[in-house]
C-alpha cells in the first residue's frame, strides 16, 4: 500500500491520531489524492514539488481540485507545468454556492478586481491590492519632496517635507454600500504625524480622509477647499503604535463607520463621494508602509445585516438578520433575541475557539416574542460542548451608573469581520425605550449584529441581553432584563442548572473577555 502522509487542518504535518486528512501518491508521475479521516476525498491533482512538512508549500501542475467533507467542490484551480497558477480559479461554499472566480496569468492575477458571492448568492465587487506588482499603475517616483516604492508586498511612502505625501489610484465606487480597508505599519511614523486613507478623492480641494497617529484618529473631509472635521485627534486605545494596524471604513448606505483593528471608533451620516480616487497618505517627514488595500462593494439589502438598529420600533425588531448568541449550558442551549431568528428557515451557529471555527445547526426550543427572547439548542452530534460555564447570573436588580460590557458580532457578514468585538459602558436607566419595563438602557455602543449578545457586569454576572439601539445616537442601547430571561429558561422541557460560577471575577478584564468570548457565538439565518 502507498505510504500515507498525515496533515492537520492547516496543512501541517502531524501524526495519524491527530490528522485531519492524509495524502497518498497514485502513480510515479506526480499524481496524488488526499482523503479526510473517514474516507471522503479531500484533493486530487498533480504535485510537481511535494512538501511533506507543509502542504501550503507544494507546487501544482494542471487542473487540481479540492473538496469539502460533504463531497462538494471547494476549489478548482489550474497551474502551468512550472507550477504557476493560470486561467480561472473557482472557489465555492460548502453548500455548493459559487464564492468567487479569479483570473490568473503565470502566477499573477490578471487584475485585482473580481466578483465574490455570499452563501445566499448575493454578489459583491472586490478590489484587492497586495502590492506584489504594479499592475494598478501606482505613481512610483522619487522627488525632492517624496518617494514611493513597492517593497516586499507593501506600498512604502516617504515624505521629505512637513506637507506630507500621498499616492492614489482611480477606483470608481458604484454602490452606496462598501468597505475600504488597509493595513498600515506605524512603527516608522513620527510622533504627531498622521497616516491613513483618502477616499472619494477628486483633488486636494475635494476629498474624505480617515487618519491615525500613534495614539489617536481623525475623520473629516474637504469640499471646495473648505474643511469639515468630524473627529479631531480622538484617543484610540486600539492602536498598536509599533506594529501593523487595520483601518476600515464601512458604510451601509446611511451611516459610515470607522474602525481600528476591528474596534469601532466613530460613526457619522454618510456623505457623497467627490471623486473616484482612493489611496494612502502620510503627513510630516515620516515613512509609512501599507500592506494591502481592499475595497468591497456590498449589497446590504440582500444579506443578513445583523441585529436591531434604528429607533427601536416594532418594524425594526421584526428584522430578519444575523446576530449574537450566548451559550448558557454545557449541552448546547443558547440565548438570543427573538427578532434575530424570527421566520428563519435554518439557523446556523458559528463558534470560534483557539483559532478554529466550526458551524453547527440549531433549532428553536422556546421563544418569547413579546420580550424579544429565544432559546436555541445545538443538536449536532459533533458539537463539542464547553467543559464549564464560567459566569453567573446576576442576583438582585440593576443600578444606574454600574459598569457593564458586551461581546458580540457587529456587521460580521458585512465587512467588520467575524471576530467577537468588546464594547463597554454604564447602565443609564432602569427602563428601556419609551419607558418599557422589560428592558434597561445602557451607554454601550452597539451596531447591527450585537443583538442577542450578553450584557455582563464587571464581576462577570449576566445582567441581560442586548436587543436594540438608537441609530441617531452613538451611545444609547437597550437590553432585556435578566428576570425575563430566567422566566423563559423555566419554561424549558427539562430542568436546566443555571450558570453560577464566579471564579473569574477577580481576573483582569483582558482575561475575562478571553474566557467569556468562548460562550459568545455568531448566529446566521437562512
Amino acid at each position: 500500500m502507498a505510504e500515507k502522509v498525515y496533515f492537520d487542518k492547516n496543512g501541517k504535518f502531524t501524526t495519524e491520531t491527530a490528522a485531519y486528512y492524509y495524502r497518498v501518491p497514485m502513480d510515479n508521475l506526480g499524481n496524488y489524492k488526499s482523503f479526510y479521516i473517514g474516507g471522503n476525498l479531500y484533493f486530487e491533482g498533480k504535485i510537481i514539488s511535494v512538501n511533506n512538512e507543509d502542504e501550503n508549500k507544494n507546487k501544482y501542475s494542471g487542473t487540481c481540485k479540492w473538496y469539502f467533507k460533504n463531497g462538494k467542490t471547494k476549489s478548482l484551480r489550474t497551474f502551468t507545468e512550472e507550477g504557476k497558477e493560470n486561467g480561472t480559479s473557482t472557489y465555492y461554499y460548502e453548500n455548493g454556492q459559487l464564492q468567487k472566480e479569479v483570473n490568473f496569468k503565470e502566477g499573477l492575477p490578471l487584475n485585482n478586481r473580481f466578483t465574490e458571492y455570499d452563501e445566499n448568492g448575493t454578489s459583491r465587487r472586490i478590489f484587492e491590492e497586495e502590492f506584489s506588482n504594479n499592475s494598478n499603475d501606482w505613481d512610483l517616483y522619487k522627488s525632492d519632496k517624496s518617494f514611493a516604492q513597492l517593497l516586499k508586498g507593501t506600498l512604502e511612502l516617504t515624505s521629505f517635507t512637513n506637507e506630507g505625501t500621498s499616492r492614489y489610484i482611480n477606483l470608481p465606487i458604484e454602490s452606496d454600500e462598501y468597505t475600504i480597508e488597509t493595513e498600515l505599519n506605524l512603527a516608522t511614523l513620527k510622533d504627531g504625524d498622521k497616516a491613513g486613507l483618502i477616499y472619494g478623492f477628486k483633488d486636494w480641494q475635494n476629498f474624505h480622509y480617515f487618519f491615525v497617529t500613534q495614539s489617536s484618529f481623525y475623520v473629516g473631509s474637504m469640499y471646495e477647499g473648505v474643511s469639515s472635521i468630524n473627529a479631531d485627534g480622538m484617543f484610540c486605545s486600539a492602536l498598536n503604535p509599533q506594529s501593523k494596524n487595520t483601518l476600515k471604513i464601512l458604510t451601509n448606505g446611511e451611516k459610515i463607520i470607522f474602525s481600528v483593528n476591528g474596534e469601532i471608533q466613530f460613526s457619522k451620516e454618510k456623505s457623497r463621494l467627490f471623486g473616484s480616487n482612493i489611496g494612502i497618505a502620510v503627513s510630516g517627514k515620516s515613512v509609512i508602509s501599507a500592506e494591502r488595500l481592499i475595497v468591497k462593494e456590498i449589497d446590504f439589502k440582500n444579506t443578513s445585516g445583523g441585529g436591531n438598529t434604528g429607533n427601536a420600533t416594532s418594524s425594526d425588531i421584526d428584522i430578519k438578520a444575523s446576530g449574537t448568541g450566548l451559550i448558557f449550558t454545557t449541552n448546547g442551549y443558547l440565548l438570543t433575541n427573538h427578532h434575530v431568528i424570527d421566520n428563519a428557515n435554518k439557523i446556523l451557529v458559528e463558534i470560534t475557539s483557539t483559532g478554529n471555527t466550526v458551524v453547527y445547526t440549531a433549532t428553536v426550543v422556546t421563544k418569547d416574542k413579546d420580550n424579544d427572547l429565544a432559546i436555541l439548542k445545538i443538536n449536532d452530534p459533533n458539537f463539542k460542548s464547553p467543559d464549564k460555564i464560567r459566569y453567573s447570573l446576576k442576583e438582585g436588580g440593576i443600578e444606574v451608573g454600574s459598569s457593564v460590557f458586551t461581546i458580540g458580532y457587529p456587521y460580521a457578514l458585512s465587512g467588520m469581520g467575524k471576530e467577537a468585538k468588546f464594547t463597554d459602558g454604564k447602565i443609564s436607566a432602569k427602563t428601556g425605550y419609551n419607558n418599557s419595563i422589560n428592558s434597561f438602557q445602557t451607554s454601550i455602543p452597539v451596531q447591527p449584529g450585537n443583538s442577542g449578545g450578553p450584557v455582563f457586569t464587571d464581576k462577570c454576572q449576566l445582567a441581560g441581553l442586548i436587543n436594540a439601539s438608537i441609530q441617531q445616537t452613538d451611545n444609547v442601547s437597550y437590553a432585556i432584563k435578566l428576570n425575563y430571561v430566567r422566566n423563559l429558561i423555566e419554561l424549558l422541557p427539562e430542568t436546566i442548572p443555571l450558570p453560577s460560577d464566579q471564579s473569574i471575577a477577580p481576573l483582569s478584564l483582558e482575561e475575562k473577555i478571553k474566557i467569556l468570548s468562548q460562550y459568545v457565538v455568531l448566529i446566521k439565518i437562512k
